[in-house]
């Protein structure tokens, strides 16, 4: 959770920006502002509390490395520079960046980790502040990727309705592998390095039957059925993607229905509504992205009768079992493995209801098999699939839902993911 010291009223009009930045009105009434650093504040000092080092495997080196996880990006020119670990560090607007523990006045907030951010009227920040709940270090969860997940947030990130982002609103005992390639284009955008990386951007509007949507979840999705870029649209239903590496993208818009939805996310955004609509492709040939270019006047048009077909979990299992535990956190698999996989939610019927995988290197091998409110088939991963998170489209009737990064592709293994709130 980021906290903002200052008074947030819903916004007259928000700026143009790609993926979910933290927005906030710096006058009641006033036009919505994005928070970032200034360049000149790179590399961002940061200074750990010797109690949070202790916290961690592999205390201070594994922090640097959660930070190292977004300056590494290639086409950011985001850097860091540690201060160091010292005894009795104060989370507070005292000129110092910290990662700390939660006490006093930011303790029982009912998350593993939280950042406060300090920021002038412009939208520039001041100072940022980490905190970790120090119950983390006996819950189980994965302290790194909480702190690493925390950094975005001091960045100036939200969080992402992708299920395999670092900036998901949830944190598994194991912990993700790497920034997804929506974290990657989300701070490429706020942080571009410079010219050498041409990348291009896709603007459009979604609309629904009443008008312009607030709040849609827009989607870039490349060849593999890889989510490469996501953005919210703004009051007037207008969104931009940025940072698209070249290549063919199809673009859909679906709603903020869930797992994720307006309450997960702060400023203005909160104030977006989760309106019913089918997920909706932009019709017509994918857009093909050259670098440099803006390709804008892309309509998503939701309009339609509202739906109950809501997918919100996933679970998976061994090849032709059905011991699933379904959960709104990503499933694992590897490239050639045999799997059961489940996806649960509401307005399933028997019979009617199905998904795919879109990544051509997942394919269904069974029927489906259905229970009460989910439903199961076998599917293989092709030996040669590459590494990448993949969204699943479930149809019902007429009726359209996706699970945006509800899957990944990864090598190694495969440990089960539980969650946990972070903020």
């Amino acid at each position: 959770m980021r906290r903002v010291l200052l008074a947030t009223a819903l916004l007259s009009a928000i700026p143009l920006i790609a993926a979910v930045r933290l927005t906030y009105t710096t006058t009641p009434g006033g036009p919505g502002v994005s928070i970032f650093w200034a360049p000149s504040a790179f590399p961002l000092p940061y200074r750990v509390d010797r109690r949070v080092v202790s916290l961690v495997p592999g205390g201070e080196a594994a922090i640097g490395t959660a930070f190292a996880a977004w300056s590494s990006v290639p086409q950011t020119s985001v850097s860091f520079k540690s201060l160091g670990v010292a005894d009795g560090v104060k989370p507070g607007p005292d000129g110092v960046n910290s990662v700390t523990i939660c006490d006093g006045l930011f303790s029982g907030q009912g998350a593993i980790a939280m950042t406060t951010n300090w920021h002038n009227d412009d939208g520039s920040i001041r100072e940022a502040d980490i905190m970790i709940d120090p119950n983390i270090g006996t819950s189980g969860y994965s302290v790194q990727q909480a702190i690493e997940h925390e950094i975005g947030h001091l960045l100036g990130l939200d969080h992402s309705p992708v299920l395999t982002s670092v900036m998901y609103p949830y944190v598994g005992k194991e912990g993700m592998a790497a920034l997804d390639s929506d974290d990657k284009t989300a701070i490429a955008s706020l942080y571009p390095r410079d010219s050498s990386f041409a990348t291009g951007t896709i603007k459009g509007r979604v609309t629904g039957n009443d008008g312009a949507i607030f709040g849609a979840q827009v989607v870039a999705l490349n060849e593999h059925g890889e989510p490469i870029a996501t953005s919210l649209s703004d009051p007037n239903g207008d969104f931009v993607l940025q940072s698209l590496p070249q290549g063919s993208y199809r673009i859909y818009a679906e709603p903020l229905d869930g797992p994720v939805d307006p309450r997960n996310l702060t400023g203005v955004w909160h104030e977006a509504k989760s309106t019913s609509f089918p997920t909706k492709f932009v019709a017509g040939a994918p857009v093909f992205v050259e670098g440099g270019r803006v390709y804008g006047n892309l309509t998503v048009n939701a309009s339609g009768a509202p739906v109950t077909l809501n997918p919100k979990w996933i679970g998976t299992a061994p090849a032709d079992r059905a011991d699933f535990t379904l959960m709104s956190m990503p499933a694992f698999v590897r490239p050639g493995q045999t799997f059961s996989l489940a996806i649960g939610g509401d307005g399933f019927t028997s019979g009617m209801t199905q998904f795919e995988v879109l990544n051509p290197a997942v394919q269904r091998t069974s029927d489906f098999h259905y229970a009460s409110n989910f439903l199961y088939a076998t599917f293989r991963v092709s030996p040669d699939a590459k590494d990448g998170s993949s969204v699943i489209l479930v149809t019902s009737g007429n009726d359209s839902a996706t699970l945006t990064g509800a899957l990944r592709v990864e090598t190694g293994t495969t440990p089960p993911r539980t969650r946990s709130v972070r903020k």
